[in-house]
């Protein structure tokens, strides 16, 4: 039985050697003849591919990245180099990047979504990326969100927040504003001003909206501005001034 062993266990070693020269001859020949070899075994991109909805995104800014990678060997490409570029684009949130033999380039694109208006000249994505575009790229029929360096994380949850509770009321929140000293304001369907104060919002605003749709109309088209730092009081402030500015409305 030794013996069989041993004889099995030569054979299995001449032919892994069989086998293995075949691979080390075909590597020397690749090393030798590199230069010959390097158009067939590592072929230069010639071929681009973008994928994606290009909505504000110039498909020019997106070549313009790729050029440089054009003729680059098809295993050479730095595939996590190129989507890091890309992504460095003011408008791209996510890409990717990847290579289909033997010599095409393909990127995919996925475009910032845009949810406002952020203060007089910029706009602030869904992830709360802020991008200033050209003027004439702002949409004025955006929400307009506001506040102090770094708080558009903060303004954007409460607009969210906020949102869901004037919604299935049928009021629009056109705008929401926070002060350095943390007081809110907002702006209802173009023609009222909230005031929130700078606690209890979420309250305070369920007060306002209860009261509001148990009005005509047309009073509803009134309000200016409505102070609701009181409590469970607020003022309201109407248009006419015959109509009583300044009235406090008691819930």
């Amino acid at each position: 039985m030794g013996k069989s062993r041993g004889r099995a266990g030569r054979e299995s070693f001449f032919l892994r050697l069989l086998l293995t020269i075949p691979l080390l001859g075909a590597g020397v020949f690749a090393w030798r003849h590199w230069d010959a070899l390097e158009p067939f075994l590592n072929p230069p991109l010639s071929r681009v591919e973008i994928h994606g909805e290009l909505r504000r995104l110039e498909e020019g800014e997106i070549r313009a990245v790729l050029e440089p990678y054009a003729g680059v060997g098809f295993f050479e490409l730095d595939l996590e180099q190129l989507r890091e570029q890309l992504e460095s684009l003011q408008w791209v949130a996510t890409a990717a990047a990847g290579r289909r033999w033997p010599d095409t380039l393909s990127v995919r694109i996925s475009e910032e979504a845009v949810i406002a208006r952020w203060g007089e000249d910029r706009l602030i994505t869904q992830r709360g990326r802020l991008i200033a575009p050209d003027s004439a790229a702002i949409d004025v029929a955006l929400p307009l969100l506001d506040g102090p360096p770094d708080s558009q994380f903060e303004v954007m949850r409460q607009y969210q927040r906020l949102n869901q509770l004037l919604y299935p009321a049928g009021l629009r929140l056109g705008g929401l504003h926070v002060s350095p000293r943390q007081s809110w304001r907002l702006q209802l369907n173009g023609v009222t001003e909230v005031v929130l104060g700078s606690e209890d919002l979420v309250n305070r605003l369920q007060r306002y909206v209860d009261f509001y749709l148990d009005l005509p109309e047309t009073e509803r088209l009134r309000h200016e501005v409505a102070d609701l730092r009181y409590g469970s009081r607020f003022s309201i402030r109407m248009r006419e001034a015959e109509s009583g500015a300044g009235e406090i409305a008691r819930r």
